[in-house]
């Protein structure tokens, strides 16, 4: 499960809606709401692209798709 909010915080602070985002990705506007809705896990290829575009930090990447925190 990724951190939803953070990532639409991310994309909202880089001006970009669902839309955008797909047409400067290439990504399917649907992989990417289904992503933020939690319905599908990203591949890496996925993962990759958005941490590019939304130029985001080690921290934040990890922060955005690997948050699962262990017990």
């Amino acid at each position: 499960m990724i951190n939803s909010n953070l990532l639409k915080s991310k994309m909202s602070l880089k001006g970009y809606d669902i839309e955008k985002l797909s047409q400067a990705t290439g990504i399917h506007r649907d992989t990417i709401s289904n992503v933020l809705r939690n319905k599908t896990l990203p591949s890496y290829k996925v993962i990759n692209t958005l941490y590019y575009e939304l130029e985001l930090t080690a921290e934040e990447g990890k922060d955005i798709f690997f948050n699962t925190k262990l017990t």
